[in-house]
């Protein structure tokens, strides 16, 4: 039989291994969802793999997602929020702040002169 002062540090150590267990898994489900946010666009010969996609977020959210190339091109472009991005290469990276609502169009800009839709951006008010 153990005594009081023993008992009661077995319970404190069981105590301490559940709360470093708990807060461990919590932190690696926020890094997955931060993993989650970044939506990867993949486009060949100058069309978006899949077909078009839809890209949604809120007001105040922090838009981010890459465009993969398997060939150079002009450029991405965001309309409405007007930000362009050289696609020599990829991945191109694009991160911004949701400030405006609505629906825009995100294209390829070939280099024939040429564009193509690869998402829509919906940003909810």
């Amino acid at each position: 039989m153990q005594s009081t002062p023993a008992r009661i540090g077995l319970l404190v150590v069981a105590v301490a291994v559940v709360a470093f267990v708990l807060l461990k898994n919590d932190s690696s489900d926020n890094d997955s969802d931060t993993a989650k946010s970044v939506q990867v666009l993949t486009v060949n010969n100058g069309e978006p793999v899949g077909g078009v996609k839809t890209l949604t977020y809120n007001v105040g959210d922090q838009v981010r997602f890459d465009v993969k190339l398997d060939q150079p091109e002009e450029e991405i472009h965001v309309h409405g929020y007007e930000i362009e991005q050289p696609a020599e290469h990829g991945p191109v990276t694009f991160s911004f702040p949701a400030k405006l609502d609505g629906e825009f169009e995100v294209e390829v800009h070939r280099l024939d002169g040429t564009d193509a839709p690869i998402a829509e951006l919906h940003v909810n008010p």
